[in-house]
C-alpha cells in the first residue's frame, strides 16, 4: 500500500524525533516503509522525474507550433540618403531620380501568423508525446530498480540477523554441553577427549558467531544508505523471512511475461521515436501553407513636430505557401539516417527480448530448484532439530555419547543455517523476477 506524502513525512519525522531522544533505541521498519522511503529520496528518481517534468513542457511548446503568433514591432529610421525612383523624362520633370520619403520614418506593426497546413508540425508533435512517454517509462525502470535494490538490501540484513541468531544458540548450547562435560570429567565419567573436544566445539561456535556478526554492520549501513538514514540510526526490521504465498505462485509464458518489461518497453519507444524521425525527414518535402495578416501604423516627416505628424494606417492578409525545391539533398540524408537509426533500434529490440527470454528461463529454473531446496532444507532442520532432542535425552539417562550430541548439534545448525541461506537465493532471485516481469509493487 502507498503511503502519502504526508505519511512519508511523518515517518521521517519519527525517525529524526526517535533517534535525537533514544539514540539506542532501535525504531521498526516494515518493507513498505523502507519502500517509500527510498522512493522518496532517491536521487535517481528525483532526476528522472525531473526529466519527465521537462519532457512535459517541451510538448506543450511543440503543441504553441500550430497556434496563432502576434507579434508586434516598432521602427525609427533616420534616412541619411532616402530612397530615389527613376522616371522617364516624359513626366517633364526634367530628373530622372526622384526621392521618395521624409528624413525620419515611424512605424509601428502588428503582425499574424497562423499555420494552416504543415506536415511538420503534426509528426512533430507525435516525436514529442512520444518522448514524454518514454521519460514516463525511465521513470518507472528507476523506480522498480529502486524497489529492487531495497528489497534486496533489506531481507539481506534481515537473514543475517537471524543467522546470528542461529550461532548465538548454537554457542549457548555449546557452552551448556560443555559445563556438563567439564562435570562429568571431574566425576570420571568422561575422557580428556570429550574435554577437549568440548571445547573446540565452543570455540568453534564462537568464531562462527563472529563471523555472522560482522556482516551485520556492512548490511546495516548499506540498507541505511540506499533509505537516505543515518549511520547512527538502529532499525528494527519487523517482516517475517518466511516466504509469501505469492512468492511461490510463478507463471512461465515469457510472451506475456515479458510484456511489461521497463527494457523492452524503452525499446519499443525507441523504434517509435526512430518511426517519428523518419515521418519528421518526410515531412521537409511536403509543402507549408500559412494565412498571415499585418497593420502598419506609421508617419514620415522631415521634422520631429511629432504633433503635427500625419499617421497613416495600411494592413493586409493573405496566405503563403512554402515548398521546398531543392536545399543540397540535406532532406533527403536526413531521412536515410532515420531509417538507419530505426533498424538498429529494432535490432537491439530483437537481441534484448531474445536475451530477456533466456534471463527468465534461468531465474524460473533457479527459483524452482531453490523452492525444492528450501522444501529439503526444511524437513531436513525438522529431523535434524528432533535427531538433536533425542541425542540429548540419550546423553542425560547415560545411554548416549557426548560425541552424538555434538554431531547432532552440528547437523541441526548446519541445516538451520543451510535453509537461511536458500531463503535468501529464493528471495533475490524472486525480487530479480520481479524486475524482469516489469511488476511495479
Amino acid at each position: 500500500m502507498k503511503l502519502s506524502k504526508t505519511k512519508i513525512l511523518f515517518l521521517l519525522a519519527t525517525f529524526l524525533v526517535a533517534h535525537h531522544n533514544y539514540a539506542q533505541d532501535s525504531i521498526p521498519l516494515s518493507l513498505n516503509e523502507a519502500i517509500n522511503l527510498a522512493l522518496d529520496k532517491n536521487v535517481d528518481i528525483t532526476i528522472t522525474n525531473y526529466q519527465v517534468n521537462a519532457s512535459e513542457f517541451a510538448l506543450k511548446e511543440v503543441k504553441g507550433a500550430v497556434l496563432p503568433k502576434l507579434y508586434a514591432t516598432a521602427n525609427y529610421n533616420r534616412h541619411i540618403d532616402r530612397q530615389v525612383i527613376f522616371l522617364p523624362d516624359a513626366f517633364g520633370t526634367g530628373e530622372t531620380a526622384t526621392k521618395l520619403g521624409s528624413d525620419n520614418d515611424y512605424r509601428a506593426t502588428l503582425n499574424l501568423a497562423l499555420p494552416v497546413y504543415s506536415r511538420f508540425n503534426k509528426n512533430n508533435k507525435k516525436l514529442f508525446e512520444n518522448r514524454l512517454r518514454y521519460q514516463n517509462e525511465a521513470a518507472r525502470n528507476a523506480k522498480q530498480n529502486v524497489i529492487n535494490t531495497i528489497k534486496k538490501a533489506y531481507f539481506n540484513y534481515l537473514i543475517a540477523q537471524e543467522m546470528v541468531k542461529v550461532q548465538q544458540k548454537q554457542l549457548k548450547s555449546a557452552e551448556e554441553t560443555f559445563t556438563d562435560v567439564e562435570k562429568r570429567k571431574k566425576q570420571g565419567t568422561l575422557t580428556d577427549y570429550d574435554f577437549t573436544t568440548a571445547k573446540v566445539q565452543v570455540a568453534q561456535a564462537k568464531n562462527s558467531l563472529l563471523e555472522a556478526q560482522n556482516t551485520i554492520l556492512p548490511l546495516a549501513n548499506h540498507l541505511k544508505l540506499v533509505l537516505g538514514l543515518k549511520t547512527e540510526m538502529n532499525l528494527k526490521l519487523t517482516e517475517s523471512i518466511e516466504l509469501l504465498e505469492n512468492e511461490l505462485v510463478l507463471e512461465d509464458n515469457p510472451s506475456e511475461l515479458l510484456s511489461q518489461n521497463s527494457s523492452l518497453k524503452q525499446l519499443e519507444l525507441d523504434i517509435e521515436l526512430s518511426k517519428n524521425q523518419i515521418d519528421l525527414a518526410k515531412s521537409a518535402f511536403y509543402p507549408t501553407l500559412d494565412a498571415v495578416g499585418a497593420y502598419n501604423y506609421q508617419a514620415q516627416e522631415d521634422n520631429f513636430n511629432l504633433a503635427d505628424y500625419q499617421w497613416v494606417n495600411t494592413s493586409f492578409v493573405g496566405l503563403q505557401l512554402q515548398f521546398n525545391i531543392f536545399n543540397g539533398f540535406i532532406n533527403k540524408n536526413k531521412l536515410q539516417q532515420a531509417k538507419i537509426t530505426k533498424d538498429i533500434a529494432q535490432e537491439q529490440k530483437n537481441h534484448t527480448t531474445e536475451a530477456l527470454k533466456m534471463q527468465l528461463e534461468e531465474l524460473l529454473s533457479q527459483l524452482d530448484f531453490t523452492k525444492q531446496k528450501i522444501e529439503v532444507q526444511q524437513e531436513n532442520m525438522n529431523l535434524t532439530e528432533d535427531a538433536l532432542t533425542l541425542a540429548k535425552k540419550r546423553y542425560r539417562l547415560g545411554v548416549g555419547t557426548f560425541l552424538e550430541v555434538n554431531n547432532a548439534e552440528l547437523s541441526y545448525t548446519q541445516a538451520r543455517v543451510f535453509w537461511l541461506q536458500a531463503i535468501s537465493d529464493y528471495k533475490a532471485a524472486y525480487y530479480d523476477y520481479q524486475l524482469l516481469i516489469g511488476q511495479d509493487k
